[in-house]
């Protein structure tokens, strides 16, 4: 795994570990070699009948396989794959020494295969961590909803989108929500507490890579060595 930053290591860990696993396992079931029917042996095994002194007799099918079968890897790449993985658990362990809804917030930003559990968490904890001032009930249901929308403009900027402006707001609650906002009066209604929920993610953000970065810089530290 290279080392660039902790964005890139975190998805590439949880890549690992979820999706890229299932597909060389699949790629290497659809490689391995076709076992022919004179490399297996039939075999009785004896086994004691239950509740009865009888013997019953069953039939196991044993398949023979060679180490050469086995070892598909060089031992070269053997030791390059080892020390992948060896640095993949250190970043999974590191994830692990955050509180619950900060890993839930950057599996939101950073997992390849997000889910709506990472979207709840992540809009609980912004929600809380804003703490919304106080609005009529309309206004804060709405409020509310910003959240999701500051969290999704977040999201694509880390990945090199541009920041959602207040039409895209708009039109984006209106599509998800069915709820309306006025972008003409972004201004006078939404610009500050759309300032504060990008802060108070950014500051999550920051603190679900610490752990991250440290072990990045531990990891060059001994290479450099």
């Amino acid at each position: 795994m290279k080392l660039i930053s902790a964005r890139q290591v975190w998805t590439e860990s949880q890549h690992e570990s979820n999706a890229s696993i299932s597909a060389a396992a699949i790629e290497k079931a659809e490689s391995a070699p076709v076992k022919t029917g004179n490399r297996m042996r039939r075999h009785e095994a004896v086994f004691a009948a239950l509740g009865d002194d009888k013997e019953e007799r069953i039939q196991v099918v044993r398949q023979r396989i060679s180490i050469s079968e086995t070892r598909r890897t060089p031992v070269g790449r053997s030791t390059a794959r080892a020390a992948h993985l060896a640095t993949i658990g250190k970043v999974l362990r590191a994830i692990d020494t955050l509180p619950f809804q900060v890993q839930q917030f950057g599996h939101f930003l950073y997992h390849p295969m997000m889910t709506m559990q990472h979207v709840m968490n992540a809009v609980l904890l912004i929600t809380a961590k804003a703490q919304l001032p106080d609005l009529t009930s309309a206004k804060r249901v709405k409020a509310q909803y910003l959240v999701t929308m500051a969290l999704q403009s977040y999201k694509g900027e880390v990945h090199g989108a541009a920041e959602w402006g207040p039409a895209r707001v708009a039109a984006e609650m209106s599509a998800f929500f069915g709820v309306t906002i006025d972008p003409k009066n972004w201004t006078r209604d939404w610009l500050d507490l759309w300032d504060s929920l990008k802060e108070a993610v950014k500051e999550v953000d920051i603190q679900a890579q610490q752990p991250l970065w440290q072990v990045i810089h531990a990891e060059k530290d001994q290479e450099a060595a």
